[in-house]
C-alpha cells in the first residue's frame, strides 16, 4: 500500500489492518507532526517516524512493516535523521515500526515454516518464488483453500494459484499470517487445484499480495 509523507497512522488504520506500507521519498521536509520515539502515537505521520527512528532514509523512501502497541503510558520528543518529534505526557494508542526484509525461498516453503501467525500480528518477509512452481509434485507443494488459505500450504504455488506470480516467471509477494480458519474452500484456478479441508487440528492461515 502506497501512501503519502502526511499519511497518519490513525487515518490510516481504521477498520482496516495495518501492516505494510510503502513511503515516498524526501518525507524530511513534510511539516507532518511526530510524536515519539521509538513508540508512536496514532496522530503521527507513518513516513516521518519511519525517517525519524532510521527504517528508511529520506532520499530513498521504502517499505515498512507497522506494529500496533495499544495503550503507551506516554511519548518522548527526540531529535533523529532530520526529523523533530514532539513529546506527549498522557497515555494514547501507539505504534512502532520495523524494516522490512525479503527472502528468496523454493517451491516448498511455508508460512508455517517462516513466520506463522501470533497475537497480535505477526510480519513475514517479502517473498521472491521461483519460476515453475507450478509443475512441482501436489503432495509435496500443497494448496489449501481459496484467498485464505492454511498456513501448511506451498507459499508460491498458492501464489500461482491466487494469480499474484504467473507461473513461469515467478517473483515478489507479500504474505499476511492470520488466525486459523474452521474450513478451507477448494478452487480450480491457474492450472491449480486446491485442497478442502474441514476442522483442521493444528497450523494457522495467511493471505497472500501481489507487490506493485
Amino acid at each position: 500500500q502506497v501512501i503519502k509523507c502526511a499519511t497518519k497512522m490513525r487515518d490510516q488504520c481504521k477498520g482496516t489492518p495495518c501492516n505494510r506500507y510503502k513511503c515516498p521519498r524526501n518525507c524530511k521536509s513534510s511539516k507532518a507532526k511526530v510524536i515519539g520515539t521509538l513508540y508512536y502515537e496514532m496522530q503521527s505521520s507513518i513516513c516521518r517516524a519511519a525517517v525519524h527512528q532510521g527504517i528508511i532514509s529520506n532520499e530513498e523512501g521504502g517499505l515498512v512493516d507497522i506494529t500496533r502497541k495499544g495503550k503507551i503510558p506516554f511519548f518522548v520528543k527526540s531529535s533523529r535523521n532530520g526529523v523533530r518529534s514532539l513529546s506527549k505526557f498522557k497515555s494514547a494508542n501507539g505504534f512502532s515500526i520495523s524494516k522490512v526484509t525479503s527472502r528468496t525461498v523454493d517451491c516448498y516453503a511455508t508460512v508455517a515454516q517462516l513466520c506463522p501467525f501470533s497475537k497480535p500480528a505477526t510480519h513475514c518477509p517479502r517473498i521472491n518464488c521461483p519460476p515453475n512452481c507450478l509443475e512441482e509434485f501436489p503432495f509435496w507443494a500443497r494448496v489449501i483453500g481459496n484467498k485464505i488459505y492454511s498456513d501448511r500450504s506451498s507459499i508460491c504455488r498458492t501464489a500461482v494459484h491466487a494469480g499474484v506470480i504467473k507461473n513461469h516467471i515467478g517473483g515478489l509477494v507479500d504474505v499476511k499470517p492470520v488466525e486459523k480458519k474452521s474450513r478451507y474452500a477448494t478452487a480450480s484456478k491457474n492450472g491449480i487445484q486446491s485442497e478442502s479441508i474441514k476442522n483442521p487440528p493444528d497450523g494457522k492461515a495467511f493471505r497472500i499480495f501481489a507487490v506493485a
